[in-house]
């Protein structure tokens, strides 16, 4: 049952805005299956409604897509999303969750979850700003940022840390091609950060999760951590609207 209903969402994502209609083959290429089986899928699918056969042969998704996002609650916002999502981090990884965005020049906390699993923990508030020069999350935040935008950023950055913008240009390049950043003690002393990107239906970047814990005990546990910061992302962005990898 499972399976089956991965091959239909994964039908459906196979559709972008680039390609708002696809030939039979086109789609089983990107769902990487046989065409006589993703025929079965794609046929059932347009009888249902839900695919529709242009004349050329091609198939795009129907007008009740139009129907089900008016569905979705207006109101349903990036911390009502995550929210469930940072509570399992925490529990599961013992450390302190936290959601970010850029406010002006800062980097603002606009949620968190902490356990009391360690005496020994970082703290991160609901509504802190910080200046969006250093640490795992700034980086995140700027690497996604539009050239124009992230310019003046960049600039002070440099400033800040005694490089030159062709060096904190390749560190925001490096940040996108792995898709996370990890810092340590670069903010405050002793700690250290896992952050990574949450993207929107326009796979734009306004967000990032990070975890925040003693440099002692996240670099024992850092490959493992990343990971588990990167799937959590992920998860969020999925559910924002975001893209299937």
């Amino acid at each position: 049952m499972m399976r089956s209903v991965q091959r239909i969402l994964a039908v459906f994502e196979s559709f972008t805005a680039e390609r708002s209609s696809l030939t039979l083959q086109e789609i089983a290429d990107r769902i990487e299956l046989p065409k006589s089986t993703t025929f079965r899928i794609v046929q059932s699918l347009d009888q249902a409604g839900y695919l529709v056969r242009l004349e050329d042969q091609q198939y795009c998704l129907s007008f009740r897509f139009t129907r089900l996002a008016g569905l979705v609650k207006s109101t349903l916002g990036i911390r009502e999303i995550a929210r469930p999502i940072l509570i399992e981090l925490a529990e599961k990884t013992k450390e302190t969750i936290s959601l970010h965005t850029v406010s002006g020049q800062n980097r603002i906390c606009i949620d968190a979850v902490s356990t009391d699993a360690s005496p020994l923990r970082a703290v991160v508030q609901s509504g802190e700003q910080i200046p969006l020069l250093v640490g795992s999350g700034s980086k995140v935040l700027m690497a996604y940022m539009p050239k124009d935008e992230a310019a003046p950023f960049v600039t002070a950055v440099a400033k800040a840390t005694k490089r030159t913008k062709a060096d904190v240009l390749a560190e925001f390049e490096k940040v996108r091609e792995q898709g996370y950043s990890v810092s340590h003690g670069e903010r405050l002393l002793g700690i250290s950060a896992i952050s990574a990107p949450i993207k929107d239906v326009h796979e734009e970047v306004h967000y990032c999760l990070s975890l925040g814990a003693p440099t002692v005990r996240l670099q024992t546990r850092e490959k493992e951590l990343v990971k588990q910061v990167v799937n959590a992302a992920a998860n969020i962005s999925l559910q924002f609207g975001g893209r299937l990898e």
